[in-house]
């Protein structure tokens, strides 16, 4: 597997100073074009902060949900107009029938790691691949979050017994940790922004593809969940045909280890497990509580939750959807544990009939790139892949998404 220049690449994307949807940067070295697409996100009223809520289908109303600091979370612009990075070949201008979204982890700052998974699954696919920002990361998070790291990190250590305090993860902890049902919210906001896109599609409006494009995924941690709730719901029928790999993703939040100075620290992650698992009918809102009991797309997430009742649901849909998914487990990871992953995608009793496969790729925090948290900050967050030793895990990687995602 011949490997590109990935630091250029990355580099010269976050120096073009202004985008058109048209003009792309160009790599003709590498056969590739890279766009930047602008999109308007119209899901806002999912999100703190609205003077209050109205359910059209239902004609349900609810109260406010104040949030600070200002401006609140359904009023950041930059989270709702943004642009989301598009890789497809060099000089194409035919509309194509495939692409594959690609959905990142939670905590992210920027596309860097993965420009290399986007590069290859195009080159072994063929198809197009969407760098599909979620809520409140990456471009999506005001620039004024990052001025506030010092005053964030300050107010984290002074949290008594909480651990894993760190600079990356300061800001995402003090917002999750504050109100934990900013991630359900988000979530939703993302969910509906893909099938958004995915209308675009197929109203033939999106200059890149035809109608009746296949849309297909790769999830990734926290984008995995958001890929799958999307696959187990499938709204109108857009992703009937739709192919997921999912990679150190879709474990029971019960069984998962979010502490991490790359995620959250040790108290966002125990008001995170306090609102999905220990205490989730006390701690959801009515508005939550409707959304669950009354929306499909909602209550997928809540299986996620991994609460009995909910578990039944999850693996009878699984088992119709079984041939349409595929796992990739980090043997490596801590964060999303192989047994986890296992057990949500193949049920406890290993019979849904999704097929996954473990690898060894470091830690879950920056795959194929560490293996270990004891690195320099500057490898954690920037280095993209180890060749020497991860380099044929990164090929089987590849070879198994795209083996997946162009099977019929």
């Amino acid at each position: 597997m011949t490997h590109p220049n990935y630091a250029d690449i990355g580099k010269r994307f976050r120096q073009r100073e202004s985008w058109t949807d048209d003009e792309p940067v160009r790599f003709p070295e590498h056969g590739a074009d890279l766009y930047n697409i602008e999109f308007r996100s119209r899901n806002a009223g999912y999100l703190l902060g609205c003077e209050g809520y109205h359910c059209r289908e239902h004609d349900a109303h609810f109260p406010a949900e104040p949030a600070e600091p200002l401006p609140v979370d359904a009023e950041i612009q930059e989270n709702l107009l943004f642009r989301y990075p598009l890789l497809r070949a060099s000089g194409a201008v035919e509309r194509r029938e495939r692409v594959t979204i690609l959905l990142h982890g939670l905590n992210e700052r920027s596309y860097g790691k993965y420009v290399p998974w986007a590069y290859h699954l195009w080159k072994k696919t063929g198809a197009p691949v969407i760098l599909f920002p979620m809520a409140f990361h990456i471009n999506r998070v005001p620039t004024d979050w990052f001025r506030l790291v010092p005053e964030s990190l300050a107010q984290r250590k002074e949290v008594e017994g909480n651990d894993l305090v760190h600079r990356f993860n300061a800001i995402m902890s003090e917002r999750l940790d504050a109100r934990p049902e900013r991630f359900f919210w988000g979530a939703l906001q993302t969910f509906w922004d893909v099938v958004d896109l995915a209308r675009q599609i197929r109203s033939g409006a999106h200059p890149h593809f035809t109608k009746d494009a296949r849309i297909d995924f790769l999830g990734y941690s926290a984008g995995g969940f958001v890929a799958l709730a999307l696959m187990l719901d499938d709204p109108e029928r857009l992703f009937s045909n739709s192919r997921t790999a999912l990679f150190a993703t879709a474990g029971a939040v019960r069984d998962l280890n979010l502490a991490s100075p790359l995620i959250v620290d040790t108290a966002a992650e125990t008001a995170m497990m306090k609102m999905y698992v220990r205490q989730l009918e006390q701690r959801f809102t009515p508005r939550m509580h409707h959304w669950i009991e009354h929306h499909s797309e909602a209550r997928w997430l809540r299986t996620f939750c991994g609460l009995r009742p909910d578990r039944v649901t999850l693996e009878t849909r699984m088992r119709e959807i079984a041939p349409r998914i595929a796992g990739i487990a980090n043997a490596s990871d801590e964060v999303f544990p192989t047994g986890a992953m296992c057990n949500a995608l193949q049920g406890v009793r290993r019979d849904t009939g999704v097929k996954v496969e473990e690898l060894h790729l470091g830690i879950h925090e920056n795959p194929f790139a560490c293996a270990d948290l004891h690195q320099p900050e500057r490898r954690l967050v920037l280095d993209v892949l180890d060749e020497s030793r991860y380099g044929a895990g990164f090929e089987r990687f590849i070879e198994i998404v795209a083996g997946h995602l162009t099977s019929q």
